[in-house]
């Protein structure tokens, strides 16, 4: 499952009266890039370039969200693998308030795997040391994925099955079940049967595709 599907998806589920998502994606600047980033997402008008007048008035906005609108506003961080450690070492501080005592920003942060390992460098222990939950997505089996890649054929209006269950599971072993690359094989797959004016997909065409991408 792609972890920015996931993400929607579970974010979705929150109820907007009560919750105010804050999507931040993020990249290898600076934590001030970061803080202009998160002024943007909170409609915020930036009255300062210093890291202090920014991270003023977004705890400001933030007691707005939940002292005046009664909102608790959630952040995210996708791609949060990108960011600097000196930005790892220092983005905690946008979740204290109140002497680090109230809970006023909960924020989720979503990367790649590595993530984790920037996490565990002793810069990153003020944030890693408030993490509370940590998950990490899987990838499908073999059948759910037959049925994932014959759901998308259905969309198209393809009603008979153009993958062989040898190419299903060839797709399945060099995708490793993640989606993303599920999609990239079995288009590659398709190209190469078409050009050979195959009627179904082969574990070699498969094969093709994954030499191609390559």
């Amino acid at each position: 499952m792609r972890k920015s599907t996931a993400l929607r998806w579970a974010i979705s589920r929150l109820h907007p009266s009560e919750y105010r998502p804050i999507w931040v994606t993020a990249t290898s600047g600076s934590i001030l890039e970061l803080y202009r980033q998160l002024c943007s997402a909170l409609d915020c008008d930036l009255q300062g370039s210093s890291r202090a007048t920014l991270l003023r008035i977004i705890r400001r906005q933030v007691l707005d969200l939940v002292l005046s609108r009664k909102q608790t506003p959630v952040l995210v961080i996708d791609e949060a693998s990108l960011l600097r450690l000196e930005v790892l070492a220092e983005v905690h501080t946008l979740l204290q308030f109140e002497a680090d005592s109230k809970p006023y920003l909960p924020m989720i942060l979503v990367g790649q795997n590595h993530l984790a390992d920037l996490l565990t460098y002793r810069t990153s222990l003020p944030l890693s040391s408030r993490i509370i939950a940590r998950y990490h997505l899987q990838g499908i089996d073999r059948e759910t994925l037959g049925t994932y890649l014959l759901y998308h054929l259905k969309i198209t209006g393809i009603t008979r099955p153009l993958f062989s269950e040898q190419a299903l599971t060839a797709i399945h072993q060099g995708s490793g079940g993640i989606l993303r690359r599920a999609n990239h094989l079995a288009r590659g797959a398709l190209i190469a049967a078409a050009a050979e004016k195959i009627q179904q997909v082969a574990a070699e065409h498969v094969r093709v595709a994954a030499t191609e991408l390559l």
